[in-house]
């Protein structure tokens, strides 16, 4: 359980989405997404955000690992990435949290 780190039995839900590639425009108000409307009703959106790479590799490590792109070492898309110390499911998990 979460008790021996220090939290709550309770255990947030978190849905986690990453679409790739969406320009500022890819989304309400400026296009139809009903869905994503929803789940930004009822959870938190994220209004002031960037990418500090717009390459995928780079960015989704830098979301896996915590660690902008120049610390990771995923500067673009040539070798797989290395397991690295903290990964975001690791870290999780040891929250009580399951995928």
């Amino acid at each position: 359980g979460n008790s021996s780190l220090g939290f709550s039995a309770l255990v947030p839900n978190i849905v986690f989405i990453l679409a790739d590639q969406h320009r500022f425009d890819a989304v309400s108000p400026l296009a139809s997404t009903p869905n994503l409307d929803r789940l930004a009703q009822d959870g938190a959106k994220f209004v002031a955000h960037y990418s500090s790479t717009p390459t995928c590799t780079p960015a989704r490590t830098a979301i896996l690992t915590g660690r902008s792109p120049w610390n990771h070492g995923m500067l673009g898309y040539g070798e797989m990435a290395p397991r690295y110390d903290v990964e975001m499911p690791e870290t999780m998990e040891a929250l009580g949290l399951r995928s």
